[in-house]
């Protein structure tokens, strides 16, 4: 394995007719990729692989944010969605959220502590991916205005994407045409793209957590995780830029 300034390169991506998929996985699978800006470094691309709904995902939000921010107006953003809590009772999330809460400085909302406390919600995790998808794919949205606007509906206000009128609200708060986004999330073809980003994230999400990569010149790169600032998150971005 090389390593350059923390950054571990492990696979390479290849090209597909969506965008662009590791050609070390499934062979048959892809997923969208978000442009972002000018695309100054065209075989550059960061990829996101995350549940909207894990914990710890939030927590990574932060330092993530600042990197995508850094990012953006250079290289195309991607995100997949890995539903790992598909069909889970939202209350079986209280151990991941009082870790959270242990171990970092994230605090999480009275709707959400009061939504873990109640339970008997069933997270839809297809649902919430095929909303991703519509919301990311509506307009010139960016990756950071859509994931910080679900998460905070989930984990400030304690909205899951599949209560009623939640996808709707969000679309229309980011000024694009929410009732079409909440009318595209029930589609068939709404949840095919959301099981292929599931099936895509099967192997890269063996680790257990969210999981940032830039794929550069032929490699991909494995950013720090859980626990590293912003600040460090764009340093190792630049440093993959600057790789022949």
């Amino acid at each position: 394995m090389e390593r350059t300034h923390g950054v571990e390169s492990w696979c390479a991506f290849g090209q597909s007719p969506r965008g662009v998929r590791p050609v070390c996985r499934r062979p048959n699978s892809a997923s969208r990729r978000v442009p972002g800006g000018a695309a100054a470094h065209d075989h550059t691309l960061l990829v996101y692989v995350l549940d909207v709904y894990d914990p710890w995902s939030y927590a990574y939000l932060p330092s993530v944010a600042e990197v995508f921010v850094a990012a953006s107006p250079l290289v195309g953003v991607e995100l997949v969605n890995t539903g790992r809590y598909a069909g889970w009772d939202v209350g079986d999330l209280a151990p991941a959220a009082a870790a959270v809460a242990a171990s970092t400085d994230i605090r999480f909302g009275d709707g959400f502590v009061d939504l873990l406390s109640r339970g008997g919600v069933r997270l839809d995790a297809e649902q919430a991916a095929a909303a991703m998808i519509g919301l990311l794919a509506a307009g010139d949205l960016s990756v950071t205005e859509v994931l910080s606007a679900v998460q905070d509906e989930f984990f400030v206000h304690g909205r899951p994407l599949n209560t009623p009128g939640v996808v709707r609200s969000l679309g229309d708060r980011l000024g694009v045409d929410g009732h079409a986004i909440e009318v595209f999330a029930d589609t068939p073809r709404a949840r095919e793209l959301a099981a292929e980003d599931f099936a895509m994230a099967m192997d890269f999400d063996q680790a257990g957590g969210p999981l940032l990569l830039a794929s550069h010149a032929g490699r991909v790169f494995e950013f720090d995780g859980l626990g590293a600032t912003g600040a460090r998150l764009v340093d190792q971005f630049r440093s993959v830029l600057a790789r022949p």
